[in-house]
């Protein structure tokens, strides 16, 4: 998938490996001001990647170099996928009985060319609430293959269903209890609403680890990718 800096697949600040968790803080650049809501688990989910080994991240959204500076000063590598500016590409699409639809193969054939077992880390942001269920399920378990075992995933999840599109937002973290929710021109419409039920059926072979509800009506979540039980 190509983004503005494709030239830099991955980031990841010289030296900072050594780096500690305590008192890191995202470089900020003179920027409008937009809203923030505060987030219950993300300190939970560095804290865990934190207790790896040079832990590797794969981030689908867009890419924020404030995020990229703020992951650099925790020794983490991430990788950036600007996964919704791809699935909306209609290159993407092909006519099924006279319906477009996506044509999966071609999307994970030029999307996502990582090794298996590669990521520590996934970060889906709240991307998945539009997606077609049916996609949704897909996109798990095909990026599923690339996490390790053991490995962690953050998610935001829509619990309650808005008229028509609505612009899609990206996500600047302002501290590991806050994030500063930014509008894109691009708008879509909630396909799925999900309740914690509908999260767990969702990431099957994975373990809860934490849910909240936050304030304004989104479930934030933490899960855990169970290791393979290996049969006799």
């Amino acid at each position: 998938m190509k983004n503005p800096w494709d030239s830099l697949k991955f980031w990841k600040r010289p030296g900072s490996a050594d780096s500690g968790l305590a008192g890191a803080k995202p470089a900020r650049s003179p920027e409008l001001s937009y809203p923030t809501y505060p987030t219950s688990i993300l300190k939970d989910f560095i804290a865990a990647l934190g207790r790896k080994e040079s832990p590797v991240v794969l981030d689908i959204g867009p890419v924020i170099g404030s995020n990229i500076e703020f992951f650099f000063s925790l020794g983490i590598k991430i990788y950036m996928e600007d996964f919704l500016a791809a699935y909306v590409k209609p290159t993407y699409t092909k006519m099924v009985d006279e319906k477009l639809t996506l044509d999966e193969e071609k999307f994970f054939g030029e999307n996502f060319e990582y090794a298996d077992q590669f990521f520590d880390g996934l970060i889906c942001w709240d991307f998945l609430s539009y997606l077609e269920p049916k996609f949704a399920k897909v996109f798990v378990e095909r990026i599923g293959a690339k996490m390790k075992p053991d490995s962690l995933v953050l998610g935001f999840f829509h619990t309650q269903k808005l008229q028509g599109q609505i612009p899609v937002h990206k996500y600047r973290i302002s501290s590991e209890s806050a994030l500063e929710h930014i509008p894109q021109q691009l708008k879509m419409e909630i396909r799925k609403t999900y309740q914690t039920r509908d999260v767990t059926q969702l990431f099957t072979g994975y373990q809860s680890q934490r849910f909240y509800l936050l304030k304004h009506s989104v479930l934030e979540v933490m899960l855990r990718k169970q290791a393979a039980v290996s049969t006799p």
